[in-house]
């Protein structure tokens, strides 16, 4: 679910002069820095899969501004990377408290409380998804199936399967899922 390390490129070009290069950054500068050139050093470095040089570097960012969305975003990025998921679950809950209407950070908290085995919470979240994403509601459905198919309710997951084709007929993905869940279902009947 989460996409791969990029620049941000909503914001101003004359912001993001950095001294972090594409290639390589020096983490012992001395010049202070702004948080967008922080995060564009901390990104190098999660490129690189210098992981925990990319989270100084976030931090860094989230000390002169506590709630910068791409710092905060990119710092669970990486923090996912590194296996520690609880610590990116701070960071989407404070990314949805500051904006109840991020969808990204709603998405990626469902699929790693799904991954913990937190069901209940993940169902939530894939329903708020449902209800306020609508062109993606088909993969969401699929996404609330597959979570209650590990819960084994399986009759609720086989309905989100059906919703979803209904939404979007002949997706191989809802095909699938739907056809596993029939053969489930007769198998342990």
């Amino acid at each position: 679910m989460f996409p791969p390390f990029n620049h941000n490129p909503h914001r101003r070009r004359s912001r993001r002069s950095s001294r972090a290069g594409t290639d390589t950054v020096s983490t012992s500068t001395s010049i202070p820095e702004t948080p967008d050139q922080l995060i564009d050093a901390g990104l190098v470095l999660a490129k690189q899969q210098i992981y925990q040089e990319a989270i100084n570097f976030f931090d860094r960012a989230l000390a002169i501004s506590p709630n910068h969305p791409q710092a905060l975003k990119n710092r669970a990025l990486t923090y996912v990377h590194l296996g520690q998921t609880r610590a990116a679950l701070v960071d989407l809950d404070r990314l949805i408290d500051l904006d109840p209407r991020n969808l990204w950070a709603f998405a990626n908290r469902a699929v790693i409380f799904r991954d913990l085995g937190h069901y209940g919470n993940a169902i939530s979240d894939f329903g708020h998804l449902i209800k306020h994403d609508r062109p993606k509601c088909w993969q969401w459905l699929i996404s609330r199936g597959t979570t209650l198919k590990l819960m084994g309710h399986y009759d609720e997951a086989l309905q989100d399967f059906n919703l979803s084709l209904k939404l979007k007929p002949n997706n191989s993905w809802a095909i699938s899922a739907r056809d596993e869940m029939v053969l489930h279902s007769r198998h342990y009947s």
